[in-house]
């Protein structure tokens, strides 16, 4: 193994192929790998290199700042640093963003067509990923594009490679090493091009003393290593083999070598089998308190800690690549008491669990939404999950004369009647949960456990509080004058008051997701509906074992909202949860608590 493998492998590489891409005629997309790409199969990598692989046809790639590279069939391309980049057949084609288009995920990969009729261009992308500890000067001196042309027999091992990779479903252990591969190739290909005047960290690796004393570090970096013997052993003076550290790599041969142990101690401390005395001794420290010293002047933080959050970051990553597939959705329509059309949903296999609906819901957007995908592969997860569109939402009559408070208790009743629910759970999110409760107190037995998140008895008309009417008569008056708007800026005040602390992906998703729930008139009515609510004289009357979450720092609907509900229902267990945001998202430590809280309310049922 020589330096570059050592360092390749250093980096603790993990990989996959999640792109299928088909382009035709003229197209040009713009495209960067996002944690996205990687999350619902595979554990989130904090860094990316980005590389694609023609199957067949030829494309442009261009990175700006660069002049564009030309691959045909059996080129690859690599991104080392993930820059964003462009994909095209000519110059001149306005770019079409990957985000836009339309995907069909399946099998573990996302498939994407594009262009107009013509000749046709298959790429297969994948990414190499790799925690914070591995940082590295090599990933740094590179280029922001590498390309690899094979031929021959080597195209065909290639070819059969990557089909592996992609449709194969391998570990990503697997993938990595076989992408390192390439990945190491093309590098050495691109040092071999270096000038001979070149400095740099690469062309560290193409100097016989600097090259030998690199090896040497990397392969015996425990041992008590000094400048003398690593210049003996590279065959030059101390004061040489100084000189060109310095020129070359901008370092010291010590420092780099104090470095380089202290990444292998992180390395050590990831991998979570060693506590901090051992691997100070598997690193070279005579004892645990000169290891702690060092690491944290290389890290900033003491290893242990450094361990820890590297634990939990690990725990984060491995839960987001836990989602599963979910189960098929099943749209159906019935007809509340007064003709209006209802749209409800049913997923999953088991004990039934029905949501209230809430403002806004789309059976059918949420589906695939970056907001409630977790959410429904929670209750689904052995339970068969009943969701709906109250009328004036989503997939149910928008026309409906009847918005009332009393109308949307019917249309519950409706949905629930003809699901077939004799007794079930019942989750209510916002105003769901004043829903919910005038149900429950009407239909004593049917519910069996009844989960609130975020919800309220008494609208904010009701309530009273100056300030807050102030606000929402604001946002009324927003909603009257800019909802249905190609411009989502008028949306973008009610998402970063439900979801202040969502992503940008999922902002987007939230102000779309406004504009095709409901009209404009709808989402005035439905406010002015929802201010005047008030089943504060129902709580007394809930004999149904309930569970009321409530985020501190909701922006929606205030935290004393939850704490009135909990003190009014008899036997009512409350849990705060440290959040500021109404709709809890599945990354936040909150909704770790939600799900742990919940699945104890729930018991086997769950």
């Amino acid at each position: 193994m020589d330096v570059l493998d050592e360092i390749l492998g250093s980096l603790r590489l993990t990989g996959g192929v999640v792109i299928d891409a088909e382009f035709t005629g003229d197209y040009c997309v713009r495209a960067q790998f996002t944690p996205d790409h990687c999350s619902p199969w595979f554990s989130v990598p904090q860094r990316l290199i980005a590389y694609h692989y023609v199957r067949s046809g030829r494309t442009i790639a261009q990175v700006e700042g660069m002049d564009p590279v030309t691959l045909e069939t059996g080129s690859i391309v690599i991104l080392p640093r993930n820059d964003a980049h462009i994909l095209t057949n000519r110059s001149g084609v306005p770019p079409a963003d990957v985000s836009e288009i339309t995907w069909i995920t399946a099998d573990g990969i996302h498939r994407v067509a594009t262009g107009t009729d013509g000749e046709k261009t298959e790429v297969w992308c994948g990414f190499l990923g790799s925690g914070k500890a591995a940082d590295h000067p090599l990933i740094d001196a590179l280029p922001p594009l590498l390309t690899l042309n094979v031929a021959g027999q080597e195209a065909q091992w290639l070819d059969s490679s990557m089909r592996f990779l992609a449709e194969g479903s391998p570990p990503p252990e697997m993938v990595a090493k076989m992408a390192e591969l390439f990945l190491a190739q093309a590098i050495r290909e691109y040092i071999e091009q270096l000038p001979s005047t070149s400095k740099g960290w690469l062309r560290g690796l193409t100097d016989p003393a600097v090259s030998k004393a690199l090896s040497i570090i990397h392969e015996r970096y425990a041992e008590d290593l000094d400048v003398e013997m690593l210049a003996r052993e590279a065959g030059v003076s101390r004061s040489v083999l100084g000189e060109r550290f310095s020129d070359l790599l901008n370092d010291s041969p010590m420092r780099y070598c104090a470095s380089w142990r202290m990444r292998m101690a992180a390395n050590l401390l990831r991998d979570g089998g060693m506590n901090t005395a051992n691997v100070a001794y598997a690193v070279g420290f005579a004892s645990e308190a000169a290891f702690n010293r060092a690491f944290k002047r290389e890290y900033g933080m003491p290893p242990a800690t450094w361990q820890k959050q590297a634990e939990a970051e690990e725990a984060a990553n491995a839960k987001r690549a836990d989602q599963r597939e979910l189960p098929p959705q099943k749209v159906l329509y019935c007809k509340a008491q007064d003709g209006t059309r209802l749209a409800y949903s049913v997923n999953g296999e088991g004990p039934p669990i029905v949501k209230t609906a809430n403002w806004l819901n789309h059976i059918q957007h949420d589906w695939d939404s970056p907001l409630w995908r977790h959410w429904i592969d929670e209750f689904t997860r052995g339970r068969s999950l009943i969701r709906y569109d109250e009328r004036g939402n989503g997939l149910s009559d928008w026309d409906s004369p009847d918005l009332s408070f009393e109308a949307f208790v019917d249309d519950l009743e409706s949905v629930v009647e003809r699901a077939g629910a004799d007794q079930f759970d019942l989750l209510a999110i916002s105003q769901g949960a004043a829903v919910a409760l005038a149900y429950a107190a009407r239909h004593h037995g049917r519910v069996r456990r009844l989960i609130i998140c975020n919800g309220y008895a008494a609208g904010w008309a009701v309530r009273g509080d100056p300030v807050e009417v102030a606000r929402r008569e604001a946002m009324v008056t927003l909603a009257e004058t800019g909802w249905g708007a190609d411009n989502p800026a008028y949306r973008q005040l009610f998402t970063q008051h439900y979801i202040p602390g969502a992503t940008p992906k999922q902002m987007g998703w939230f102000n779309e997701m406004q504009r095709v729930s409901t009209s404009p008139a709808n989402a005035v009515r439905l406010q002015r509906v929802l201010s005047k609510i008030d089943v504060r004289h129902l709580l007394p009357e809930v004999r149904t074992p309930t569970l009321i979450f409530h985020s501190r720092n909701d922006q929606a609907v205030p935290f004393s909202q939850g704490a009135e509900l909990a003190s009014g229902i008899p036997n009512a267990e409350f849990i705060p949860l440290e959040s500021r945001n109404h709709i809890l998202l599945g990354d936040e430590p909150a909704w770790e608590r939600f799900t742990t809280e919940l699945r104890r309310f729930l018991g086997g049922r769950c």
